[in-house]
């Protein structure tokens, strides 16, 4: 089974929530830095005009990565412009460095959760 790999650039103060969102669905594995850019929107109070954000990058499943990729967007969005955005990329290989082997897909989980819990 393929591996993906998820990028996503979201508002920085949504990072908390969705890294709890993440928790809860199972994905433990996920890179996470702070990050400047522009897109529709720009920091007209700085003097570069670049806004904060977080960007999150997770190696899943390829039968899990909409489904991730939806729950960041679903987690993160507060009905404001230029949000953030989210890619998903195939993955050809991908390799543990301590074990120096290669990865597969089933060793990246997910959880499907009721929206009551």
């Amino acid at each position: 089974m393929p591996i993906k790999k998820i990028t996503a650039i979201i508002d920085e103060l949504q990072w908390v929530k969705v890294e709890k969102a993440l928790e809860l669905h199972g994905v433990t594995g996920f890179t996470v830095q702070a990050v400047k850019g522009r897109g529709n929107y720009c920091n007209t109070y700085s003097e570069n005009h670049l806004v904060d954000h977080t960007q999150i990058v997770i190696y899943t499943g390829d039968q899990h990565a909409r489904r991730i990729a939806t729950l960041i967007m679903q987690t993160a969005d507060v009905g404001a412009e230029s949000e953030g955005l989210i890619e998903i990329t195939s993955v050809d290989e991908l390799f543990w460095v301590y074990e120096q082997s290669l990865a597969v897909a089933s060793e990246f989980k997910y959880f499907e959760v009721s929206r009551g819990e």
